[in-house]
């Protein structure tokens, strides 16, 4: 590649890479760095900018094989970022020299240090924002660093939390979702590390992708720091919900453009090789380690796909980096669950729904409301041994919400109705009709997309498990016929009818 072809920060990004740093942690720490093509090229594509000197590209997102050493060359970044050149200053001089001897050609884009500096490592947990901080940690600490970065910056204040860089130029740290005070405001760069980890919770609110979104809006707040952000990953599996899965989403959207909105640099076998060949599962974690198939043991990688603890989608996600289905949560009796989930905060609830298992051993609270666009919302509110303890729950959750409490007529603990009128809770019964009606009133809007839930485990699995029984030719949820107790989908089913039709009296259930 040469340098005419590109105005780019990124050749002499790699020059300084590779005369200041070593390698962290591992098998070859301490090492000087020389960078294989492929990283050398996406550097080249990272740091492009235009005729004005302005940075090309806000958002980047590395996509290699497990054990490419993403973190480590994301750290190299990081190092960068920090104390080389790495914003436009003006544009070189026949002859021009950099401090540490490179030899820029004429024209070719000169970079200065940021004035202030503040890097941030995300990542779901504190220990996976150490895969990049840590070798962070060790290029730059003076006792592991290299001999030619303590001589040209000295002795860094480098600690196991935070990075202070000299005369007060800013820092470097790793924060999780939890740290929700560090969302990018000031941030020159960010790494988001992992991002196919990077998943909405079964419940709760999805505080990564949330943290996600806004970097990437105050990333664009300083113009002249021309901040930006490098996600690193493996392929997610499809349907996961994953930031990384939004991401790759982002680059379809932007095919065909170059307008640095994006630079999308992702490496994957072919689908195409016959796996359960050896000689062509070599061939393909070829393909897909590039370079560094010099150095990865893919003879044993190879071997993994026989191990029959290991599932040939994890082989070919991780180790091929292809993007793999993710088994669909939800059976076959109700296609699009899954898609059906929502992670924002839901209306409140205006009912909730009471069930128990045949056999009594499990007792379910499910709460139901609408949205203002008539869609309905149910969730999960608690699933737990025995039946005595609904009655104060039941209570409890009608006198602080004012909810409608319902459940079925036939429910199969009778004495709960007893223990519901001691409690006084104002309890509405619905009849076999209702329940067969509400049975299939939620299949139709799943089917509409005209539901949605918040995708908590005990819903999931209910849905997971249940099974249909027929009552005079029409269908219901089966208990006996459930591999699972499907008492947390009877009550969600029952709040979600009475969710909509507390909004609609032509449509009461009662």
């Amino acid at each position: 590649m040469e340098k005419a072809d590109f105005r780019t920060l990124g050749f002499a990004a790699i020059s300084w890479i590779e005369h200041y740093l070593i390698h962290g942690p591992g098998d070859v720490q301490g090492d000087p760095v020389e960078l294989d093509d492929e990283f050398a090229a996406f550097l080249l594509k990272a740091y492009r900018v235009d005729a004005r000197g302005q940075r090309r590209v806000r958002r980047a997102f590395l996509s290699r094989s497990k054990g490419r050493s993403k973190s480590g060359f994301a750290a190299m970044i990081e190092c960068f970022e920090a104390l080389g050149p790495a914003r436009f200053d003006h544009w070189a001089e026949q002859g021009e020299i950099s401090d540490w001897g490179y030899e820029y050609e004429a024209g070719e884009p000169v970079g200065a240090p940021l004035l202030y500096v503040e890097i941030l490592n995300v990542a779901t947990e504190e220990s996976q924002a150490g895969n990049t901080y840590d070798a962070v940690y060790y290029m730059l600490n003076p006792n592991t660093c290299s001999r030619e970065l303590l001589d040209d910056y000295g002795k860094l204040d480098v600690g196991l939390s935070r990075i202070n860089l000299p005369d007060k130029r800013g820092f470097i740290e790793p924060v999780t979702a939890s740290n929700e005070s560090k969302d990018g405001g000031k941030s020159t760069f960010i790494v988001a590390d992992e991002t196919h980890l990077w998943i909405p919770p079964a419940a709760g609110k999805f505080k990564l992708g949330k943290m996600h979104q806004t970097m990437v809006r105050n990333l664009l707040k300083r113009k002249v720091a021309s901040g930006w952000m490098l996600e690193t990953s493996t392929m997610y599996a499809d349907g996961e919900g994953s930031v990384a899965e939004g991401t790759h989403a982002y680059a379809k959207a932007l095919v065909g453009r170059d307008d640095g909105k994006l630079l999308f640099d992702h490496r994957q076998a072919a689908e195409t090789w016959d796996l359960d060949k050896r000689s062509e599962r070599l061939k393909a974690l070829r393909e897909a380690y590039g370079p560094a198939a010099a150095w990865m043991d893919l003879e044993a990688i190879a071997d993994y796909w026989d191990d029959p603890q290991a599932t040939h989608a994890e082989f070919k996600r991780y180790w091929l980096n292809q993007p793999v289905p993710l088994e669909e949560p939800a059976p076959s009796l109700l296609p699009g669950w899954a898609e059906c989930a929502i992670y924002d905060e839901p209306p409140a609830p205006v009912v909730i729904g009471l069930a128990v298992s045949l056999d009594l051993e499990w007792g379910s609270i499910a709460a139901g409301s609408q949205w203002p666009d008539g869609r309905v919302h149910v969730g999960a509110v608690e699933r737990r041994r025995g039946t005595e303890w609904l009655a104060g729950e039941a209570k409890r959750i009608q006198t602080e919400r004012n909810c409608v409490v319902v459940m079925d007529a036939k429910c199969p603990d009778a004495s709960l109705f007893k223990a519901l009128r001691e409690a006084e809770v104002n309890v509405r019964t619905a009849n076999l009709e209702d329940y067969i009606e509400a049975c299939s009133e939620v299949v139709k809007r799943v089917e509409a997309k005209l539901i949605t839930h918040s995708h908590t485990t005990d819903l999931d699995d209910a849905i997971r498990g249940a099974a249909w029984r027929m009552v005079n030719d029409r269908k219901v949820w089966g208990r006996k016929q459930s591999t699972v107790d499907v008492s947390m989908l009877e009550a969600a089913t029952f709040a979600a009818w009475v969710a909509r039709a507390s909004y609609d009296p032509l449509q009461s259930v009662y």
